[in-house]
């Protein structure tokens, strides 16, 4: 997804809900209290908004080899607690990295957040500075909108990111946990997991497998995944209207679910029919098609 997102419109958004924020949410320039200090790595203590489930342990290592080096020469932020420790919004890897590298103080700003203001800082801080995988993501995009209780159109908006994208990334959520782990650790791409979206769960559960083992492309996994759902059909059947065929994928695409058209030139109607397996999966597709599920 693009990255080009707008903080300062995040933060103003945060306020405007009454919450303790105001201004950008990586820096010091907020309205609330914030100050720079030297804290010991043992006060501190991970997010509990903290969207990363899997280490990106290149990453940590380079990361760890700059901070013996140069040291940390970003602050964290970080927010204080009733025990006496404080709460990381912004910094998880860099604090984790510092512990690696064998540092006893690092650098934090220390400023007052309340829980839903942390929750945005952390999930918006993953997603600007570190690419999650795509199912980290559609997880924290799906968290922040339910804590602030955004529509997906808002979600956009706030984030900067098209709808379009948002709903791909959403819609990966619907395919079985199976799948989802072998998309997080890295065995299947994102766009394989589009191309599944739709089927059965054995049909997902078998496809995934065959792509991950044999190493199939996004297009090689679309060729067999066609080869499940055009039915049986005579050597002398017409083939169907490329014009179609490319409209379901526009809407598969729009909607992140399975879609057929079917037209009968000859009786002038046709149908389009969208597939789903749970009441969520729906309550999904009707809000990527801007309606509104609740009575």
């Amino acid at each position: 997804m693009s990255r080009r997102k707008s903080l300062k419109s995040l933060g103003d958004w945060i306020g405007a809900g009454g919450h303790s924020f105001d201004g950008s949410l990586m820096t010091g320039d907020s309205g609330g209290a914030s100050d720079i200090r030297p804290l010991d790595l043992d006060q501190l203590v991970p997010s509990r908004y903290q969207p990363r489930q899997r280490l990106d342990e290149a990453y940590l290592a380079e990361l760890e080899q700059s901070i013996r080096q140069f040291g940390v020469i970003e602050p964290l932020v970080a927010r204080p607690l009733a025990d006496g420790s404080y709460e990381i919004l912004a910094g998880h890897m860099r604090w984790q990295a510092a512990q690696r590298a064998g540092l006893g103080q690092i650098p934090v700003m220390v400023r007052e957040a309340d829980d839903r203001t942390a929750a945005a800082i952390a999930l918006v801080e993953n997603l600007l500075r570190r690419d999650l995988n795509p199912i980290e993501e559609g997880r924290a995009l799906r968290r922040l909108r339910e804590e602030f209780g955004l529509t997906q159109e808002q979600l956009a908006e706030t984030l900067g990111i098209s709808q379009s994208a948002i709903s791909k990334v959403l819609g990966l959520l619907s395919l079985d946990p199976a799948v989802q782990a072998r998309i997080e650790d890295g065995r299947l791409e994102a766009g394989h997991g589009k191309v599944l979206l739709g089927l059965p769960r054995e049909a997902q559960l078998r496809l995934a497998e065959q792509a991950a083992d044999q190493g199939w492309s996004v297009r090689e996994l679309e060729r067999r995944r066609a080869l499940l759902t055009v039915a049986p059909r005579s050597r002398a059947a017409t083939p169907r209207d490329p014009d179609l065929v490319r409209l379901e994928e526009r809407l598969r695409e729009r909607v992140a679910a399975s879609v057929r058209l079917r037209y009968d030139a000859g009786r002038g109607r046709g149908r389009i029919e969208i597939g789903f397996a749970t009441l969520e999966e729906c309550d999904g597709i009707l809000e990527r098609l801007g309606i509104n599920a609740d009575p």
